[in-house]
């Protein structure tokens, strides 16, 4: 199995900064991590196989200068899980949910990995009027499985033996991912936010599979009327745990200056 898949799966913390709490919305517990001020609100959703603690040395920085909001999906961290199938709108709605119950109202600047990523697109063309930015931290296209078999190019997704292997939480999503597709489709575009879309270049995929992966980040970038995409030749599928200090600087450019 690839790197690029391993890390959809696991992820081994390095030690965290910021303090989780459970909060209870809609019956169930949820993990959650709130820091920070600010007029806006930094929303961080991580990539399949990781809880909030993948977001934490970003995080940590980012609520010196802003609002921050992380949490675990369920069956991730303490969350519990829930029999609801894990598709993106879910997802999003759930998370807007959340946000609410907890009282972080619009704008948002959401921030996304992997998976996440993907998830937070939907959530982001879905509800632009709550949006402000959006960063996509590597994020895997929605598409990208479905364009390689197309391209005839091999070791792109996660095979049916490594899912089977999964645990249900993980697997549940790894099945629902093909459908990301369609959603954002019928979603339609961005909205007049930014978007920023990092790219990692190093996920030990074939050379063409590794220029695919590049080619769909930079599309994703180019649809948005305020969309910019940025390469980092050489670093991993978690990129964001490589080059934190980079992904604060992407991220503390989108907050809204006060106005004075």
């Amino acid at each position: 199995m690839t790197r690029l898949l391993l890390s959809f799966i696991a992820f081994t913390a390095c030690g965290t900064t910021l303090t989780p709490t459970l909060a209870q919305v809609s019956g169930r517990t949820v993990e959650v991590v709130e820091a920070g001020s600010g007029s806006a609100t930094v929303v961080f959703e991580a990539g399949l196989g990781t809880d909030w603690v993948t977001w934490d040395p970003v995080a940590h920085d980012v609520s010196a200068h802003a609002r921050v909001f992380g949490y675990s999906r369920p069956g991730y961290g303490r969350s519990q899980t829930t029999a609801e199938p894990p598709t993106a709108t879910r997802i999003v709605e759930d998370l807007r949910a959340l946000l609410a119950a907890r009282a972080f109202t619009p704008p948002y600047i959401l921030v996304g990995h992997s998976f996440g990523g993907a998830y937070l697109e939907l959530f982001a063309k879905t509800h632009p009027d709550e949006v402000v930015g959006l960063v996509l931290v590597d994020s895997r296209p929605a598409g990208f499985g479905a364009a390689c078999v197309d391209a005839g190019i091999s070791g792109c997704s996660i095979s049916t033996s490594a899912a089977a292997a999964l645990p249900a939480h993980e697997r549940a999503e790894v099945e629902a991912f093909p459908g990301v597709a369609d959603e954002l489709r019928a979603a339609g575009s961005f909205g007049p936010y930014p978007v920023r879309v990092l790219v990692a270049t190093s996920h030990s995929l074939s050379r063409e599979g590794e220029a695919l992966w590049v080619a769909m980040q930079r599309a994703t970038a180019a649809e948005a009327a305020d969309g910019q995409a940025e390469v980092f030749t050489g670093v991993g599928h978690n990129l964001h745990r490589e080059r934190p200090r980079d992904v604060v600087k992407v991220i503390l450019a989108l907050i809204p200056v006060p106005a004075t």
